[in-house]
């Protein structure tokens, strides 16, 4: 199945040795296979990534070794 993410989860994953060495434990802004920038927290990434590209897709990541699981509940439901 492919995502609307999958270039930028991609890229990621390909560069994740690299991210750790500078970025560990901070947030990588990626949009498309290019890193955008690196952040100290995730809402200041965010605000970035929305400021930059609006509503287009784009990832952000915290850069760790092991990604931890995220469950998210969401109460809208789908007409």
């Amino acid at each position: 199945m492919v995502t609307k993410l999958d270039r930028e989860i991609g890229y990621f994953e390909a560069t994740r040795d690299q991210l750790l060495g500078k970025a560990k434990g901070k947030f990588a802004l990626i949009k498309g296979d290019k890193l955008i920038d690196i952040f100290e927290n995730q809402l200041d990434a965010l605000k970035a990534g929305y400021e930059k590209f609006g509503n287009e897709p784009f990832l952000v990541k915290q850069v760790l070794e092991v990604d931890t699981p995220q469950n998210f509940t969401s109460y809208q439901l789908a007409v």
